[in-house]
């Protein structure tokens, strides 16, 4: 077998048997079919793109036993490497996926763990993605909306 073959196996066989940091939300289980996080800082926005789909936030299926923040902690973990904590939920959408506000150390790089899922990872002002690369349509104008609507002083 060609040495190359070998330590690519190798590489995906390592990048994918990584465990995930323990969950940070230790009150009650709020369940949800899918998650995933929102990371907005001074970076951008951390978004993930698949082999067969365009740029997206982090995200995926939640576990029976485990809670939709537990869900979307673990799932940037498993496609960034990153170590986030899921903060207050932004949005619950049609088909049940709940996005959360996340937050990441601010000096933690992007490794990715799932080489067979996520082809790339990477900051991203949404501007600066163009309309086609979007995995889901109006995805980037959804972030600048709720980016916006964060970054206003509440009225009273």
């Amino acid at each position: 077998m060609n040495p190359s073959a070998v330590f690519a196996i190798l590489a995906l066989l390592t990048a994918c048997g990584q465990t995930s940091p323990p969950c940070s939300d230790k009150g009650p289980v709020t369940s949800a079919p899918s998650a995933g996080c929102l990371v907005w800082g001074p970076r951008g926005a951390l978004l993930v793109r698949g082999w067969s789909s365009g740029w997206a936030l982090p995200g995926g299926s939640v576990a029976d036993t485990e809670s939709a923040r537990c869900g979307a902690e673990r799932e940037i973990f498993e496609e960034t490497g990153m170590t986030a904590t899921a903060g207050d939920l932004v949005k619950v959408f049609d088909n049940g996926f709940h996005l959360y506000w996340c937050d990441v150390s601010a000096s933690a790089q992007p490794k990715i763990h799932r080489p067979l899922e996520v082809r790339e990872v990477a900051w991203w002002q949404p501007e600066a993605v163009s309309a086609q690369a979007w995995r889901y349509p109006d995805q980037g104008a959804m972030i600048r909306d709720l980016v916006t609507a964060r970054r206003l002083p509440a009225t009273h």
